[in-house]
């Protein structure tokens, strides 16, 4: 977990990917090992269930939660807007940053209001955009959650 806001350097980032496409499960997982092995620690489901169980019992084993969700809209047991506003009901104070290959504005912006911190499309986005959204994510909760 990061231990303090605004130090990336000082714990490993703690990253549940929610992801059921296998080949675009291997290049988020290769983005992050790029990125430095030891600074990131990544853990992957396929099923938004799966997803609400293991960060339940995460909290519950570690008193702590992930640092951020990277979160898949089509997945087999939830589609579209339906999944972040049952994950986020279920897990309310984890940050999660949409990636999909669904590219509708509405959506984006609908996501945003059921609140998740960035909506990014696999089909345009970098490794840089990806770290920094990620670290973005991370920053605006915790800010948010010290208000």
């Amino acid at each position: 977990m990061v231990s303090h806001p605004g130090s990336f350097e000082s714990a490993a980032i703690h990253v549940l990917l929610v992801e059921d496409n296998p080949d675009d499960a291997v290049l988020i997982r290769r983005t992050f090992l790029r990125a430095g092995r030891e600074h990131w620690k990544l853990a992957q489901v396929e099923r938004l269930e799966e997803a609400i169980s293991i960060c339940k019992e995460y909290r519950a084993d570690t008193g702590q939660n992930f640092d951020v969700i990277l979160l898949d809209l089509r997945l087999p047991d939830s589609t579209g807007l339906e999944t972040v506003v049952r994950f986020r009901r279920a897990v309310p104070d984890v940050p999660v940053v949409v990636i999909t290959a669904i590219d509708d504005e509405d959506l984006a912006l609908a996501s945003i209001r059921a609140g998740v911190q960035d909506y990014l499309t696999k089909d345009d986005i970098t490794i840089q955009q990806l770290l920094r959204s990620v670290r973005f994510a991370i920053e605006r909760s915790a800010a948010l959650s010290q208000n």
